[in-house]
């Protein structure tokens, strides 16, 4: 065994930088943390090849001194933490004093702030020179992992690398709406976020989403002792096939908390279809002595002394909020709402997308659907020829439904309730049936069975990780069964060229199922076929007619189990002497 020596500078400040700089969004995150805590008004990221060529912000803060500068990149130096006692009472977002150095350590970094420079080629620092900004801070960080290729291998495409730098400047943003941020990439703006309130920042950054419907926005607010939150979310109406656009900022700094997601969607999961997830920004204002964020150096972790307190104020403001009666008025200004109160972001066209169920053009949904899963996808309902024609031939399918209903006396359907569940009465239970669970099932069965292929006119491009695309190359011939061809362009690079005609408007959905499965073919075609089923089903707050209700129900109960094709069941019962005692009618 070698005897022990102590570190090279340079060899020890690479080591550690491995903690704080994984890729150029690490760098990002960092140097956004710098210019926010500098009280810059505006922010400029610019960045070449996905930030590993070239990443550079500024900001027009309050800048450097030449003897700040001096001493900016060495280790644990820090301008924002005295004593350990600081740790506890933090108010800005960088205070380790590592971030600079561990840059400088990887890559050639240049810092230009209040007229002078200084520039620190991975850990060789050069004299301060005159030059730069005369007002606020120039920070460039050039060739990343250069010097190291061992790390630089560990690097995915620039376009990856890319995406991962916008969607930390967009977190980034979402806590600090006072602020003016700008993203260029290869000098063409890509992304302007203008200064305006909590409410409209998120709302800026939800329709980069392209599933996001704008009119269909909640805000919801809670304040109790040393706590206030605020969230800004989607109706159940709007929602997501993934947990992507669920974020938890706590005092502006957003955290991975599995804890409060985890209260978000059990808040959500009775509005919800199963697999589906809102669009939530919670922003958590805690005590900052009940907060320790050193946990990591990235930042992303936290603890909190009052963590099961939060966990039940969230949950409680959400469920307060999506049972709440929703204001008809439209709010001028997007000041923060008392609890419990919470508004749509435009009800007056909510009010408006009502008023059009009633109109005589409306048709019930076509039970046709149920006999052939293509036309259900394919196929929309005709306006009739001839209205009495029509309203007579209901009526006698109607009449012959109640006498089948009667001659049989298995169960009663008594009608909709809440616009979700379809309520039957059989023997002594109420029955309540979660009609797009119940829709989804049923179309789940016969969708297995289609065959019709539409190949894009566009391939949709998508990017995989290193071992789903080994599992790719040896088993995309798997999907083809399914109507699903793919294209291996380059290393981790893939297209999607076809798809089956039923899972039309899918694609983003299916292709992350692409990306995390490398299980056994069973597994990949139930959960897509589960996706091209969900699409297509009946939603909840849908009203449905009386004649397509029966048919569901009816369908319901020759199925083998009441499940959905996501496990969950999909009927709720609740016995008569059940609800006798409910009630005190038996004691």
């Amino acid at each position: 065994m070698a005897s022990i020596r102590q570190l090279d500078p340079i060899v020890a400040s690479r080591i550690a930088a491995g903690e704080v700089v994984e890729r150029p969004a690490s760098v990002l995150r960092e140097l956004l943390d710098n210019a926010i805590d500098a009280k810059a008004t505006k922010i400029s990221v610019y960045m070449e090849e996905g930030g590993i060529r070239n990443l550079t912000v500024i900001d027009n803060g309050c800048g450097m001194s030449q003897e700040d500068l001096l001493l900016a990149c060495d280790s644990h130096a820090t301008s924002k933490v005295r004593t350990l006692e600081d740790l506890f009472h933090l108010k800005t977002l960088g205070f380790r004093g590592e971030a600079l150095s561990s840059i400088a350590s990887c890559s050639r970094l240049t810092i230009n702030s209040n007229g002078n420079r200084i520039v620190v080629d991975n850990g060789n620092k050069g004299n301060i020179t005159p030059g730069g900004l005369e007002k606020g801070t120039s920070v460039c960080m050039e060739f990343l992992f250069e010097n190291i290729p061992a790390r630089k291998l560990f690097l995915k495409r620039p376009q990856s690398e890319g995406s991962e730098c916008k969607k930390t400047f967009i977190e980034k943003a979402l806590g600090f709406e006072d602020i003016e941020f700008l993203f260029f990439i290869d000098g063409k703006l890509a992304l302007e976020l203008p200064r305006t309130d909590k409410k409209g920042r998120c709302i800026q950054i939800m329709k980069l989403d392209k599933s996001f419907v704008s009119d269909q926005v909640l805000v919801m607010e809670y304040e109790g002792e040393n706590l206030k939150l605020y969230g800004v979310c989607s109706t159940p109406s709007c929602y997501k096939r993934d947990r992507s656009q669920i974020r938890v900022f706590v005092n502006n700094r957003i955290i991975d908390s599995y804890t409060f997601t985890t209260a978000i969607n059990n808040a959500y999961s009775a509005s919800l279809p199963g697999g589906a997830f809102p669009f939530f920004y919670l922003f958590i204002e805690d005590e900052p002595a009940l907060v320790d964020f050193n946990v990591h150096p990235s930042k992303r972790e936290c603890k909190m002394r009052n963590q099961s307190h939060v966990f039940a104020a969230i949950t409680s403001m959400i469920r307060e909020a999506l049972t709440a009666k929703p204001s008809i008025e439209k709010e001028e200004s997007s000041t923060l709402f008392e609890r419990p109160k919470y508004e749509y972001s435009a009800p007056k066209q909510e009010a408006k997308k009502t008023e059009a169920i009633k109109t005589p053009e409306a048709k019930p949904f076509d039970a046709s659907w149920f006999d052939n899963a293509k036309a259900i996808m394919q196929k929309k309902p005709e306006a009739p020829q001839n209205k009495e024609k029509q309203e007579t031939k209901e009526k006698q399918e109607t009449k012959e439904i109640k006498e089948t209903e009667k001659q049989t006396k298995e169960y009663t359907y008594l009608g909709q309730v809440f616009d979700t569940f379809l309520l039957v009465q059989m023997d002594n239970e109420l029955l309540f049936i979660d009609q797009h669970a119940l829709h989804e099932r049923l179309l789940y069965d016969q969708i297995r069975s289609l065959k019709d292929i539409q190949r894009l006119i566009v391939p949709y491009e998508f990017e995989v990780e290193p071992h789903v695309d080994s599992f790719l190359l040896e088993n995309s011939v798997l999907y083809s069964d399914f109507g699903i061809e793919l294209l291996r362009k380059e290393p981790m690079l893939w297209e999607m060229t076809s798809l089956p005609a039923a899972a039309r408007k899918t694609e983003q959905d299916i292709v992350l199922l692409i990306q995390r499965s490398t299980g056994d073919i069973e597994s990949i075609q139930k959960d897509l076929f589960a996706i091209i089923a969900c699409h297509a089903a009946i939603k909840a707050g849908d009203k449905v007619d009386y004649i397509t209700a029966q048919n569901l129900i009816k369908k319901a109960f020759e199925l083998e189990s009441m499940t959905c094709p996501h496990g969950r069941s999909f009927v709720h019962s609740i016995d008569k002497l059940e609800l006798f005692k409910n009630v005190g009618r038996i004691v």
